[in-house]
């Protein structure tokens, strides 16, 4: 693809191109960020407009593979979806195992300002980044953004045709079941998938027929599944669907929490959601039990359900443990056992999880204690 502004591929609505890449990176040649409009172009399909520079652009959606090095085998396959709608599917092949290694993962894409940086944020702890050297090469970074110095090949070269991969993986997201159908929301990708009727379908079912308090109401759901390409059941073509694997558990009164916010533990509202094995109760004058973790300072603060707390807190990696606790002493008619409990779990928290907007912590057995979800990021 040429580079350059006016009279680019970037104006044409061309069938080929359904995205840019570098339509989150629009910049102008002084470097400030420039106007872009996404617009509707042939087929439904996606193009960009605007003025202004172009780094490098990329059109979506795009497959990209290559074999990278490993630190105890032959190597590590990826390959990477990038799609229209900023989200991505990513598969790692550990070669030259007999077993099963193949690891999938799905999220959302962002390029940096400068353009010349693409960032894969899933449901893994660390974000994998890859500078974009042309339309049809990425080279993998190091975990905090930098050139990896090596002959070995860090490169993932453009596959044609666009061949994507069917990832199987832990999921969460929200389901509903209307009409005779279920649809799940995936909580990374914003994902609108209907849930075929099939493998577990029948248990997932089940369990939103308990656990609903009216008809269509979302539900958080976690489950083992495959996101696999099936028949529309109306019109011609191919459609995306979940294939509910194994239902893992659902979780009334929760929601995926906001996208994107990249949650990190320090310096994140959290919300409680479930204490133990008990949904979350709202607390004195209607107010949720929530706390935040200032990473200056290691300080803790928050509201417990009736009184208001603050402590500090030691962390090494996944280990978390809090101490110097104190609260108010007012007393109320409601969110008192509640916060009690509250206060037992945080004595008793030895580590902690993120996946995806929401903490949670567990005791030194591996029991989990509490499950927040994220409000904002400050």
């Amino acid at each position: 693809m040429r580079r350059g502004g006016k009279g680019s591929d970037c104006h044409r609505p061309a069938r080929v191109i359904s995205c840019l890449l570098a339509a989150a990176c629009l910049v102008t040649a002084a470097g400030t960020t420039a106007a872009a409009q996404s617009v509707a172009g042939t087929n439904g399909q996606a193009v960009v407009q605007g003025t202004a520079a172009y780094r490098e652009r990329i059109a979506l959606p795009a497959s990209f593979e290559g074999d990278l090095p490993a630190a105890d085998g032959p190597g590590i396959r990826y390959h990477l979806d990038l799609f229209p709608d900023q989200a991505f599917a990513l598969r790692l092949t550990y070669l030259g195992r007999t077993d099963d290694t193949r690891v999938d993962d799905i999220g959302n894409w962002k390029v940096s300002t400068d353009g010349g940086t693409l960032t894969l944020r899933g449901g893994r702890e660390a974000p994998v980044m890859f500078a974009i050297k042309d339309d049809r090469t990425l080279r993998k970074l190091d975990l905090a953004g930098r050139v990896i110095e090596s002959r070995l090949n860090y490169d993932l070269t453009r596959r044609e045709p666009f061949e994507p991969i069917e990832p199987r993986l832990l999921l969460r997201g929200m389901y509903r079941y209307m009409a005779d159908a279920g649809m799940f929301q995936e909580c990374l990708t914003g994902w609108r998938l209907p849930v075929a009727q099939e493998a577990d379908n029948a248990k997932l079912e089940a369990a939103y027929s308990r656990a609903r308090r009216g008809p269509g109401e979302a539900l958080l759901v976690t489950l083992e599944g495959s996101l696999a390409s099936r028949p529309r059941m109306e019109g011609p073509g191919m459609q995306r669907v979940l294939v509910p694997e194994r239902f893992v558990n659902m979780w009334p009164g929760e929601t995926c929490g906001p996208r994107p916010s990249e949650a990190t533990l320090e310096n994140t509202d959290w919300k409680l959601t479930r204490l133990g094995d008990k949904p979350a109760e709202i607390g004195a004058g209607g107010r949720e039990v929530s706390m935040t973790l200032v990473g200056e300072g290691r300080r803790v603060q928050g509201f417990s359900g009736c009184n208001r707390f603050a402590g500090g807190y030691e962390l090494d990696g996944k280990r978390l443990k809090f101490k110097q606790m104190a609260s108010t002493m007012m007393a109320c008619k409601e969110g008192m056992e509640q916060e009690a409990a509250f206060h037992k779990a945080l004595e008793s928290t030895a580590s902690w999880e993120i996946q995806s907007e929401h903490l949670e912590f567990f005791d030194a057995g591996g029991v989990l204690l509490l499950r927040l979800e994220s409000r904002y990021v400050r």
